[in-house]
């Protein structure tokens, strides 16, 4: 995850080619060319290699001198100026010529995890990702083990993030991260303050990691490698796991996996602690349910308001605190009490039916490691 992120887009042209657009673009600037204007012959000098301009992080002296006015138009990336350090001209010329995608918008209100509970962990959840999920947890044993020891979260829970977020990472998407990011911070008011917030992570990354801001893809939301981790997550949780001078959550599994539990881990994630607990449905459940997981209550005043705790499992402490959510079943609703351990998994993603499908996965994975180990069966 160091230098250039170019190195994993294979931008390759030949010398002849290269020459051609070299020559076009000459013409372009020279006036040759009708109808292109003097921001567009700009941008086709810098990627014919014509222009040099210092790098990436020097392209605004380019691009500047027209939209004067844009930055004031956005003080929200005009604050950026003073705290980050930018060049205006350059962060003008990289963020002006973006036009909002409304694949994007689209996506952010249709979310798979907005379907009853049944439905999607049926879209996510099938045997092809499980016995992958299994192959790979005996693939990584060693460097798992070592993960474990290191942050002490499990490694079902580590593969089951893998799975889940990027199908080990075989999905890590394909939208522009940097016009996502300003489609969601410039064009989605419901959440516009977060993304624009991981929009200046984005470019602090950027910076750090010597990348062109043009080049990484990800997912709609803006997250980003086999993690799938936001901006701002990457630039606090992903980890040189290989101690190689590099945090690679693009290519390099044992980053991958480090930096997963990492994030678990930094989110107090509690070793042997539970997760969850359904409840025998009684009436008055359905008016205590949380508005979300991070509302919770000391276990008893649960009990004070006549919640149940199941006969065959042993209760929790009095002052843990606990959360109650409910999930939709084809057979109705279900009801859950949540622990510290299935908060820390929704501060990776705030739906309470992604949290109990990481679960569900990891449950699947370490029952079938311990059915192998019983030898019953193989393969």
């Amino acid at each position: 995850m160091k230098r250039t992120m170019g190195e994993t887009v294979n931008r390759i042209q030949d010398a002849p080619a290269l020459r051609q657009e070299q020559g076009l673009a000459r013409r372009q600037a020279s006036g040759v060319a009708d109808g292109m204007g003097r921001r567009a012959v700009l941008r086709r000098l810098v990627g014919a290699g014509v222009l040099t301009t210092g790098g990436w992080w020097g392209v605004g002296a380019a691009f500047g001198g027209e939209g004067e006015g844009w930055l004031a138009r956005h003080p929200w990336i005009g604050a950026w100026i003073e705290k980050d350090g930018w060049d205006p001209k350059w962060l003008e010329g990289l963020l002006s010529p973006l036009e909002p995608d409304p694949k994007v918008l689209y996506l952010m209100d249709h979310q798979t995890e907005a379907k009853p509970y049944h439905e999607y962990r049926a879209l996510v959840l099938n045997w092809r990702r499980i016995s992958s999920g299994r192959t790979l947890l005996r693939r990584h044993r060693s460097l798992l083990a070592e993960v474990e020891g290191y942050y002490r979260v499990p490694p079902e829970f580590v593969v089951a993030l893998w799975g889940l977020e990027s199908d080990f990472g075989n999905n890590m998407g394909r939208f522009s991260i940097l016009r996502t990011l300003y489609t969601l911070a410039a064009h989605y008011p419901r959440r516009a303050d977060y993304f624009r917030s991981e929009l200046r992570e984005f470019l602090l990354l950027c910076r750090e990691e010597g990348w062109d801001p043009r080049q990484p893809k990800g997912s709609y939301a803006g997250a980003m490698g086999q993690v799938q981790m936001m901006p701002g997550s990457l630039r606090r949780y992903a980890v040189d796991f290989n101690r190689d001078g590099h945090r690679d959550v693009i290519r390099d599994v044992q980053d991958v996996l480090g930096s997963i539990a990492s994030f678990l881990h930094g989110h107090g994630w509690c070793a042997e602690g539970a997760l969850v607990q359904r409840l025998d449905e009684t009436p008055e459940l359905a008016g205590l349910v949380s508005s979300s997981s991070g509302v919770r209550r000391p276990w008893r005043e649960w009990r004070e308001l006549g919640v149940v705790w199941p006969e065959e499992r042993a209760e929790p402490g009095a002052e843990e605190s606990l959360s109650l959510i409910v999930l939709e079943e084809r057979d109705g609703p279900r009801y859950y009490m949540t622990f510290m351990n299935f908060w820390v998994i929704t501060r990776w993603n705030r739906s309470n039916r992604f949290a109990m499908v990481v679960c569900e996965f990891a449950r699947e994975l370490s029952r079938m490691e311990k059915a192998c180990a019983q030898g019953v069966f193989r393969g």
